[in-house]
Formats: structure tokens, sequence, C-alpha cells
């Protein structure tokens, strides 16, 4: 039998070679080319938007008369397991409201802005347009923010953001793009 001897150095260099093209194959198999990986980011938040919209849409869809259950499965369909799960905690004491003032209330909902997005969570900036007020609310206008998350390839409502976190998310965005003013 006959053997072979490898320097250490041609063990490295192999090695070396081996990393750099795994390294270079995932790279090119992930890199966003041109137009078409601007057009599938476009396509993905088009999808997130108008999932945003419905479920948001659903949220304020309201007729007393449909009942509680068919309000929360409509809106359960459209949500993460936790945002339908958010949504059920205050569900009673909200249909007590509905059905006290016999509401029926209709919603346009518009999207206004993506805020954030890391892939599989995006945060959108909605206007509201209530046909009528809710029960003790004067207003039949507002935005909402909302958090959609991927689920099995689909965006899904995962819940409205609170106060603190949109002043966070929105002090976030103004740091990352100050105004001209800010900058000097």
């Amino acid at each position: 039998m006959k053997t072979i001897q490898i320097s250490r150095q041609k063990i490295l260099l192999a090695i070396v070679l081996g990393v750099i093209t795994t390294a270079g194959i995932l790279l090119i198999q992930n890199w966003p080319f041109g137009k078409g990986a601007d057009l599938d980011k476009s396509k993905d938040d088009s999808l997130a938007s108008s999932a945003a919209v419905t479920a948001t849409q659903n949220v304020f869809q309201i007729d007393y008369q449909e009942g509680q259950d068919a309000w929360l499965k409509r809106i359960c369909e459209q949500s993460t397991p936790a945002g339908c799960d958010l949504i059920k905690i205050g569900a009673e004491r909200m249909w007590k409201k509905y059905l006290d003032t016999k509401s029926v209330i209709s919603a346009t909902v518009q999207p206004i802005s993506k805020l954030a997005d890391n892939g599989s969570e995006q945060v959108w900036k909605l206007d509201i347009t209530l046909s009528s007020p809710l029960p003790g609310s004067n207003k039949t206008k507002d935005s909402a923010y909302v958090a959609m998350a991927k689920s099995d390839g689909a965006w899904m409502f995962d819940r409205f953001l609170l106060q603190t976190e949109i002043n966070a998310l929105l002090a976030r965005q103004k740091s990352a793009n100050p105004t001209p003013d800010q900058e000097k």
C-alpha cells in the first residue's frame, strides 16, 4: 500500500476553500438581486398590508345581532393564536357595550405606511374610518398601529401596538432618518 502525504498547508488551504465556497453559495442563494428581489419584497409588503387592512376591518366590523362568537371567529381566522387570544381577553366587556348600544358599525381601513419589518413580522400604520363611533367614543376616524406576523407563509394579525410601543418605534425611526435640522 502506498502512502500519500499531504502537508498541513494543503489541508488548511482545502478547508479554507471549502468554507469560502460554501459561504459563496449561501450568499448567492440568499442575495437580493436587482428588481426581482424588489418585486418579491413589494409583493410581500402588499400581502402584509392587505392582510392588515382585512384583519383590522374585521375587528371594527360590528353588528350586535351577529353575536360575539361569530365576530370572534371572523377575527381569529385572520389572526395568530396569540392575536386571537388578546382579542378574546377583552371581548366580553366590549361585546356587552355593543349589545347595550345596539351597535352596527362598518369600517374602512387604508394602509398608510410600513414602519418596521424583520422578515417575519411587520408593523403597519393604518387609517380607520368608522360608519359611527364606538360606544363611549365620539371619533369616527383614527389611526392604528398593527403588528402582523408571517405564519405558514401567510400574514396574520398579531396585535395592535400599545402607545409606549408606538412612541418607541417612532423615536427609533426618527433617529434612523434624521431631518436636515437634526443632522447639524
